[in-house]
């Protein structure tokens, strides 16, 4: 896949997506982030997910994102390349990303949150217009070049371009007003 926006769009939009995270975790309470079963878009039908969960989730994809970037500087093919093209491995991702981050206090989980996604913005900042286009020094079956594989970790469909809450919560004030419906406050 080669990148169909360039890196600098690709970075406002990633800034969007992160503001718009960042809105929602200072509107909820910290009860309201942990309580179970209240993200109802863009899961698999077993999932009883957080707040919290939906957080270690987008977390997963751009730690991922940040070691895929990293192998492929280092002439190095980073597992995620191939395993977002396949249902199984895409599923264990989603589902060892949540599990992988269980355990963590809800603090921890912002702070890794906050770490993880600041950390993707300097790395994108970082890269030049040849490097968002550079080619793999790796082998691929298919032609692809550094934003097409940032892309297709990123903008697994049926994301919007370097948005991914909103497949989640399509409407944030909405989803705050359900979770306080919810719990009568």
């Amino acid at each position: 896949m080669r990148a169909t926006i360039t890196e600098k769009e690709a970075l406002r939009l990633l800034r969007i997506e992160h503001q718009a995270v960042a809105a929602l975790i200072s509107s909820l309470r910290d009860e309201e982030m942990t309580r179970g079963d209240t993200i109802r878009h863009g899961l698999y039908a077993d999932q009883r997910c957080s707040f919290k969960d939906l957080l270690a989730h987008l977390i997963c994809y751009e730690a991922f994102t940040l070691a895929a970037i990293d192998d492929w500087q280092h002439g190095r093919q980073h597992w995620v390349i191939d395993a977002v093209r396949d249902p199984r491995q895409s599923r264990d991702m989603h589902y060892g990303g949540i599990s992988e981050r269980a355990g963590l206090s809800l603090d921890e989980q912002l702070d890794e949150y906050r770490r993880v996604s600041a950390a993707l913005e300097t790395r994108i900042a970082a890269l030049s217009e040849a490097d968002w286009r550079s080619e793999p020094a790796f082998s691929m079956p298919r032609r692809i070049n550094l934003g097409g594989m940032i892309e297709s970790v990123m903008v697994t469909p049926p994301r919007p371009m370097y948005r991914h809450l909103p497949v989640h919560v399509p409407d944030a004030a909405d989803y705050i007003r359900s979770l306080r419906a919810t719990s009568g406050r």
